[in-house]
């Protein structure tokens, strides 16, 4: 596989990978995805062969950290078509390794993302399909400043910051 796009995470049907799959087979271009074996995934693989998407789409199951900061280097972009998060820290992990993130325009990810990642509804295969075009498009000089603008803007989070926090609230709750 060339230039490929890249999902990682489990394979939930709320993850919303089917139509990612569609949106992929749709512009012919390619698709990686990590993710645990599990059912979801013995399904998502059924599915890929119904839709005639192997020639798009690998499914690379489990990788380790080395290789999966690779694969994010690599990338295109990482692609998050979920319906529903809680937070969402996929898109921060590709981008601190070094990726543009297009994700699904729900309102969770636009509070957290803001303006450092590219959106697409979720439910609709062809702004699936038109936010990867865009992507591609993008010459590789300004990757970068995007890539640097986005993982500038992500050190507003830090699990040191959040811990810190979090014992002040227990803080208060014991006295």
């Amino acid at each position: 596989m060339s230039k490929y796009f890249i999902y990682t995470g489990n394979a939930y049907p709320h993850k919303n990978l089917s139509r990612l799959i569609d949106a992929v087979v749709l512009l012919k271009t390619n698709l990686r995805i990590v993710s645990g074996r599990s059912v979801f995934i013995e399904r998502l693989e059924n599915e890929i062969k119904l839709k005639n998407a192997e020639k798009y789409v690998e499914v690379l199951g489990f990788v380790d950290d080395d290789d999966l900061t690779k694969l994010y280097k690599d990338s295109v972009a990482f692609v998050f078509p979920t319906l529903a998060e809680g937070f969402g820290l996929p898109p921060m992990e590709a981008i601190n390794a070094g990726t543009l993130a297009v994700v699904s325009e729900i309102p969770v990810l636009k509070e957290v993302y803001e303006d450092s990642v590219f959106y697409f509804d979720p439910l609709n295969v062809n702004s699936i399909k038109n936010a990867l075009e865009k992507i591609l498009k993008i010459k590789d000089e300004e990757k970068e400043k995007i890539i640097a603008k986005s993982q500038k803007f992500l050190k507003r989070y830090s699990w040191l910051k959040m811990a810190k926090e979090t014992l002040e609230v227990y803080k208060l709750i014991k006295t």
